[in-house]
């Protein structure tokens, strides 16, 4: 192994402290390159809770969440998560990461499935 050298070109082991220079700390790893938005983590956050089921909560078949009372969901549960209480901006939201169908029931209750 050669030692190490300055930017001056002067050996690192001779800088007048008797001892070598340790090398630089490995870079921090990349985990956030690949990450998903922070939106996103926010969201299946809250639909995954189990205590927030009352508000909202997975599909059968687990592609899809319902809201189940959509202006309890907006007014109570979304500023926790979501920096707004308004639901068609969360919907809209939503829709720029992902392709999915919306369906109100009468019994008032969104469904949001992706595709």
């Amino acid at each position: 192994m050669e030692p190490r050298t300055h930017r001056n070109g002067t050996d690192a082991a001779s800088d007048g402290a008797g001892e070598a220079v340790p090398p630089p700390a490995p870079p921090p790893p990349m985990s956030s390159v690949n990450a998903p938005p922070p939106f996103l983590v926010k969201t299946y956050d809250m639909v995954d809770d189990a205590a927030t089921d009352r508000f909202v909560s997975w599909g059968t078949a687990n592609n899809s969440f319902v809201v189940w009372n959509p202006p309890e969901f907006a007014r109570d549960l979304l500023p926790k998560y979501i920096k707004h209480n308004n639901l068609f901006s969360f919907v809209r939201q939503l829709n720029t990461f992902v392709l999915f169908t919306c369906s109100v029931s009468f019994n008032f209750k969104l469904v949001l499935k992706m595709l």
